[in-house]
């Protein structure tokens, strides 16, 4: 019997390890995608790029393949995302075990969200591949842009597609969560425009849009509105100098929740205290909407959920039904037509310098991915 290999020389570790150390915040995603178009490519596969979704040379699109099926049963989609959210200014990442946890070790975020599960499908393609192993179909979606606002799961084609279900692993905790629920997203911006004048000299002559947009902001509710709906202003920007009235403040928000009415009734009180500011201060303002995503409710199941619940027994994990506050591609997927489920990897404190996981929750995620194929023979 030959002895198990050094952490850092398993191939899932060690491709995750080399993902990690390619910088890929959301809009920069060309040498990761670069790496793995070359990676799908050793294995036989013919990796297609969309066209990017930004017009610069560091940009990418969404990289798709498929693996033909060897036996009967239900082709599936793996999906996860490709990009991170920015880390500090100059921080690269670094990725270091300790004890049987990978860590970031810079102030760069690790990126296990969501190379943890990049990594883990393309081994298992590897794996499945190398081994021979039976299965129905695999096709494979990698997109850009999931940290900006699913843009890369937006602009994506479904055309072509003959799986019958999708898989995304974008979730925190251990691996045995699967996500039921999740809200829908509407950001609002709106740009206050009053009049500059000298602060010390004519004041009275100006219309403060700082002041504005600071009303309306104290006039909103924001944070948890009840249990099913939260809200957020998370950004405000104005002014040029101290002795000048400023002449324009833009802020910047969002209202998520699990209830259509309770969004929209968020919303409305959002857009009702910036007209109120505006009029106050007898400034104008400009206001957008955007339906960021639709939210889902798959608590009573669906076939990609009942699918993976026996694939986790299978594995001798208990499905663990999750509601979470956030979205992800499987929001854009499901509203696309295909029955999908965001599963977790095991990643931790994602978004931050002290993102983690586990060796063994990489290759119990692995051992996921596997176990959905044999099910998805039967």
């Amino acid at each position: 019997m030959n002895p198990p290999l050094p952490e850092s020389e398993d191939p899932l570790v060690s491709l995750f390890l080399e993902l990690a150390r390619i910088p890929s915040p959301s809009g920069h995603e060309r040498e990761i995608v670069d790496f793995l178009t070359t990676r799908l490519r050793l294995l036989g596969l013919d990796p297609q790029e969309a066209e990017p979704i930004e017009d610069h040379p560091a940009a990418a699109g969404n990289l798709y393949c498929r693996l033909p099926a060897t036996a009967g049963g239900m082709p599936v989609l793996f999906s996860a995302h490709m990009d991170t959210v920015e880390s500090e200014a100059g921080a690269l990442p670094e990725p270091v075990i300790d004890a049987g946890v990978i860590r970031s070790g810079s102030r760069a975020v690790l990126g296990s969200d969501d190379k943890a599960a990049v990594a883990a499908m393309v081994n298992t393609l590897e794996q499945v591949i190398k081994e021979g192993l039976p299965h129905a179909g695999i096709e494979l979606l990698l997109t850009v842009g999931e940290e900006s606002g699913l843009r890369g799961a937006k602009a994506c084609s479904l055309d072509g597609v003959t799986a019958e279900c999708g898989f995304c692993m974008d979730a925190t905790g251990p691996v045995g969560g699967i996500v039921v629920r999740s809200p829908s997203q509407v950001t609002i911006r709106a740009e206050f425009n009053g009049r500059a004048a000298h602060a010390g000299v004519a004041p009275e002559k100006g219309r403060n849009a700082i002041a504005a947009a600071a009303r309306a902001v104290s006039e909103m509710e924001l944070g948890r509105i009840d249990t099913e709906t939260t809200a957020n202003i998370g950004i405000i920007r104005g002014g040029e100098a101290v002795n000048v009235v400023p002449a324009r403040c833009r802020i910047a928000g969002e209202a998520r929740s699990h209830n259509d009415d309770s969004l929209e009734q968020q919303v409305t009180a959002m857009l009702d205290a910036i007209a109120f500011a505006a009029a106050h201060f007898q400034v104008d303002a400009q206001v957008s909407t955007v339906d960021e995503f639709r939210g889902f409710d798959l608590s009573e199941g669906n076939l990609p959920y009942g699918l993976v619940e026996r694939a986790l027994r299978k594995i001798g994990k208990e499905p663990v039904p999750v509601t979470t506050g956030g979205g992800s591609d499987v929001n854009v997927l499901i509203l696309k037509g295909l029955p999908c489920v965001n599963l977790a990897s095991g990643m931790e404190a994602v978004h931050t310098p002290d993102e983690h996981i586990t060796i063994e929750s990489l290759k119990t995620a692995r051992q996921l991915l596997l176990a959905i194929l044999e099910q998805a023979l039967k």
